[in-house]
């Protein structure tokens, strides 16, 4: 009797077990990703902070995007990921950012990308490298586009129904120049071009493990400003254009023409020149001032390090 009731009992909770499994609900299938970009510009002064603009929606870009277990994370298990959207065009549609093909989140997983913009450029991934920019001539048209995103990591469908945020950085630095006159009140200084030469324009880039260029081959000569600019006293004013240099290090030379006027005499064409040692980095706009002296230039010693317009 006591081995027929076990029976029972045991046969009963079986049956149970099944019910419950059978009524368990299914884990909902998970949708699709998308994408949210923009463009940051850090400042140079702290590393951190600075504005975010809108990302261009004319401008495709393209994503690697690998997967890991949720428990593991990017920074410690990044060479055990695998591939799961590999350098594919992102596009906007009109109503968000995707890739042609849908790509279903996969369950149980963290997905990290890297980007680079604009889609059209040639570009290389590694685990260790990051995005790779193989010789690239800030010459040729188009090249000051150029921008990258370095691994948005450990991110699960849940944090943002799927929409991966990319903050994208410009992989070459800017540069602009003002000027301020050390001269007699009752002089005027008109100038007339400014111009630095000795810089590289020619590289090859790594997102990895910091972001950062290898320069190459011959240098040029940036001109930021051409024409006639009337500055007197001891005021301050910016001239000319911001222009897209490769980042590095360098020892530039720095040339100014200009003419002085005073009394109704003109001391015309004098040029200036000096050599400065500059290092500009990856992402960042240098702002710097030039003292115009009545015999040489010079450079205030604070450079200042501005946020990309």
């Amino acid at each position: 009797m006591k081995s027929t009731i076990t029976h029972i009992l045991t046969t009963l909770g079986a049956a149970l077990l099944l019910a419950a499994c059978a009524t368990e609900p299914a884990q909902p299938d998970l949708g699709p990703v998308s994408y949210a970009p923009v463009v940051t510009s850090p400042s140079a002064r702290t590393g951190e902070g600075g504005c975010t603009n809108l990302y261009p929606k004319e401008v495709p870009f393209a994503v690697w995007v690998r997967a890991l277990d949720e428990q593991m994370l990017w920074a410690e298990y990044a060479d055990e990921s695998t591939s799961f959207i590999d350098n594919e065009q992102v596009e906007w549609n009109g109503s968000e950012w995707n890739t042609s093909a849908e790509h279903l989140w996969p369950a149980d997983k963290a997905l990290s990308l890297m980007a680079y913009s604009p889609a059209s450029v040639e570009a290389r991934f590694s685990v260790r490298g990051g995005i790779e920019f193989d010789n690239v001539d800030i010459l040729a048209e188009g090249a000051e586009q150029l921008m990258f995103a370095n691994p948005v990591s450990d991110q699960l469908y849940t944090f943002n129904n799927g929409v991966i945020n990319i903050p994208f950085t410009p992989a070459l630095a800017q540069l602009s120049f003002a000027v301020i006159p050390h001269v007699p009140d009752d002089v005027e200084v008109v100038v007339k071009k400014i111009s630095v030469s000795n810089i590289q324009h020619c590289g090859s880039f790594c997102s990895l493990p910091e972001a950062s260029w290898a320069t190459t081959g011959d240098t040029y000569e940036v001109v930021f400003f051409e024409g006639e600019e009337s500055v007197m006293g001891s005021g301050y004013k910016q001239l000319g254009t911001t222009e897209w240099v490769l980042p590095q290090s360098v020892m530039a030379r720095v040339k100014v023409v200009c003419d002085f006027h005073a009394h109704g005499t003109v001391i015309p064409n004098q040029v200036f020149e000096a050599d400065e040692k500059m290092i500009w980095r990856v992402g960042k706009n240098y702002a710097y001032t030039i003292k115009i002296y009545m015999d040489s230039i010079g450079f205030m010693h604070d450079v200042i390090f501005e946020e990309f317009d």
